[in-house]
């Protein structure tokens, strides 16, 4: 049976929801991501982006600690009161070409709010110039550090589009490193598949205001620098059941409006049958990644389903 999705149109989508989805239907993110010629020209000749500053509202919820993991720049935010014990590890999306942007940074605010948890961001170096073999050793050098402070059950993993792909891949390699599994992991919109080869997501991108296949796909072989995009740590949905049965638990929300979704979909079937714990949460008529702006209906709820669900952290920081 093929996927089904719903419309921008669709009654249980908000108000907000559908004028964001016309909003974003207007601007030329779609067209340049169908443009092979523009990514190359925009992103191979590119001088090197900058990630967006801290917003003052997280200035004022966290003290800010900066420090360099592996030569890399790492913040860690620690909430300034209602500190929960939990760490979150925060790695964020761009199609693994694109900075930590704004939107990014009320996404993490947003989950110390509704975790009470002290979250780590690595700002992780990007493709074309990158690729994925040096960030997850960097990544597990993150998590090292983390765990020198936090019993591995209270640590989260989390992110959003390429971002949580990486959480994914970040738990598979760091099951592989005999290191102890994170307590969860929470997915916004994730990239599981760079390949673009699931015949779903045609009926996906001809909804997607944002994403295109083509841009995102040549963004995934950047990332690979010659690695079968079908590693597991690029594309997770491709990992072996045993690999995936070692998972921590996931909770995963993802919009209707998006190219992400059909991968999400087989993520999750593939996450069954090995026998794994996940929550597939879907929201109709939500775009790419739309609790990025927490004031809509819908990542209201998503918010506060993480508050209500995290388990109890087992200890404070050490």
């Amino acid at each position: 049976m093929s996927p089904t999705f719903e419309s921008a149109a669709e009654p249980s989508a908000s108000a907000a929801m559908r004028v964001v989805n016309t909003v974003l239907g207007l601007t030329s993110t779609k067209r340049h991501y169908n443009s092979l010629d523009w990514m190359r020209a925009q992103y191979l000749r590119r001088a090197y982006p900058s990630p967006a500053p801290l917003t003052r509202a997280l200035r004022r919820l966290c003290t800010v600690e900066e420090l360099e993991v592996d030569g890399v720049r790492t913040l860690t935010l620690r909430p300034r009161s209602a500190s929960s014990g939990r760490h979150l590890i925060y790695t964020h999306g761009g199609t693994y070409i694109n900075e930590l942007a704004r939107p990014h940074w009320w996404i993490i605010a947003a989950l110390i709010r509704a975790t009470g948890a002290t979250v780590t961001v690595p700002l992780y170096r990007l493709a074309p110039e990158h690729s994925f073999r040096e960030t997850y050793d960097y990544l597990a050098a993150v998590y090292r550090l983390v765990l020198t402070t936090t019993r591995a059950d209270d640590v989260i993993l989390a992110g959003d589009s390429a971002g949580g792909g990486l959480a994914v891949g970040q738990a598979l390699h760091f099951a592989a490193l005999g290191l102890p599994q994170p307590g969860h992991l929470i997915l916004f919109s994730p990239w599981l598949d760079v390949t673009g080869t699931n015949p779903a997501i045609q009926q996906y991108d001809r909804v997607d205001p944002m994403l295109a296949v083509p841009g995102a796909v040549e963004a995934g072989k950047w990332w690979a620098a010659g690695e079968d995009p079908k590693h597991h740590l690029l594309s997770p949905v491709f990992a072996l059941p045993g690999a995936l049965a070692e998972l921590p638990p996931i909770t995963l929300y993802q919009g209707s409006r998006d190219i992400c979704m059909a991968d999400a979909l087989a993520f999750d079937r593939v996450m069954s049958d090995a026998g794994c714990t996940i929550a597939f949460k879907r929201y109709p008529g939500a775009f790419h990644v739309f609790v990025g702006l927490p004031w809509l209906r819908e990542s209201r709820a998503v918010f506060a389903d993480i508050r209500q669900t995290m388990p109890a952290p087992k200890t404070a920081e050490r």
